[in-house]
């Protein structure tokens, strides 16, 4: 009998350290794109606005990834398609539907997204930037997430000044505005 009440809490932490605990999946967050523009050293900035809250998170771009974003939400249609409009036709050309698009983590200054892909019944996760993954999430209409972390790393580094026009980034955790050293841009809204 004593040898089973010594095994017991073995084999308990034998299971958690083997992955018998299941982590918590991350909180994520729905998003809106609300708004594409320039910062005040003309980097690109995609400002992704929480859905049902006052939080924002700007994410610097390249600028064909910007003007492609705009371009769709203004329903202004490009002469030629580009990749974003060859992505929508791939996924609906093999009846795939994209589910949804998060925005995953911040790692080195650079931000990491997925693409969550429905095929054949099963779901197939794609590792893409998150200017792509917005892109193509808009001109399908799947929701775009943003890990709650990633709300929480920015922090107050995002506050909106005092006549409401523009908007002040201190950039979190060591991630640049394109083409700029300086970590404050301004994008005016």
């Amino acid at each position: 009998m004593r040898r089973k009440a010594l095994l017991a809490p073995l084999l308990a932490g034998l299971a958690l350290a083997c992955g018998g605990a299941e982590k918590a999946a991350p909180r994520e967050v729905l998003v809106r794109v609300g708004s594409v523009g320039l910062d005040r050293f003309n980097s690109p900035v995609v400002v992704l606005e929480e859905q049902d809250g006052p939080r924002i998170l700007p994410i610097w771009i390249g600028a064909a990834e910007a003007s492609s974003i705009a371009s769709h939400l203004h329903h202004q249609p490009t002469p030629r398609p580009n990749f974003h409009d060859l992505a929508q036709r791939v996924i609906q050309s093999v009846d795939a539907q994209l589910v949804r698009v998060v925005v995953t983590e911040l790692r080195g200054g650079t931000y990491y997204a997925t693409l969550e892909l429905r095929t054949h019944g099963k779901i197939v996760e794609i590792d893409v930037r998150p200017s792509d993954a917005i892109a193509v999430a808009v001109r399908l209409d799947a929701p775009i997430l943003v890990r709650e972390s990633l709300f929480e790393e920015a922090g107050d580094a995002v506050t909106p000044d005092d006549s409401g026009q523009s908007v002040s980034f201190e950039t979190p955790l060591g991630a640049q505005p394109l083409g700029s050293g300086h970590a404050t841009p301004t994008l005016e809204l």
